[in-house]
């Protein structure tokens, strides 16, 4: 299964709406996102994971992997430093981050160029299985998630989505998540 998902940006506000494509496929690992940031000399102030990414060049994958069971999903956060934020949550105020050591089984991968850069992880399965003890992959299944892209300290700030968000500006509302049927 390869999907890919592009983005829309309806809170545009200064014209900055770099193109960004998500490619998620998954195997008996687990998932694998790749993601291409067309974006040149991307803001990326934050080293450590953990920290605040968003402020820098910044793509993101919120997913509930298991919704029919559980209301919790997991977000990803990653700017081009390879600096991850990831924690399991319920909400913006509900949530429990991973560990260090959880974010380095993801094996984050990034490459910069001169007009685009991109990054590799996965989220294996044993990750999910962690949080979510019941929680078996079965081809067919659905996940709900989102895709964004933003720089909140950007010279243009941006907010981009795969799933529109209605109302105020908030990528933390799962009820706006899509469904991703999983083949």
């Amino acid at each position: 299964m390869k999907k890919v998902f592009t983005l829309i940006y309806p809170w545009d506000v200064n014209g900055y709406k770099p193109a960004v494509e998500y490619y998620l496929t998954v195997d008996q690992e687990g998932f694998h996102m790749h993601i291409l940031a067309m974006e040149s000399n991307p803001r990326r102030e934050q080293t450590e994971h953990q920290s605040a990414v968003c402020t820098d060049s910044c793509v993101e994958w919120f997913v509930n992997f298991c919704p029919k069971e559980s209301d919790r999903y997991f977000n990803f956060e990653v700017n081009p430093n390879g600096a991850m934020y990831a924690s399991f949550r319920k909400n913006r105020y509900d949530y429990r981050m991973l560990e260090l050591e959880e974010i380095e089984q993801l094996n984050i991968k990034v490459v910069v160029n001169s007009d685009i850069w991109e990054v590799h992880y996965t989220v294996p399965f044993t990750l999910i299985q962690k949080y979510i003890p019941e929680y078996q992959f079965k081809k067919g299944m659905m996940i709900k998630a989102n895709f964004y892209k933003c720089g909140d300290d950007m010279i243009f700030p941006h907010y981009g989505m795969w799933s529109e968000i209605k109302g105020e500006q908030d990528f933390h509302t799962p009820e706006f998540f899509g469904e991703i049927v999983l083949k």
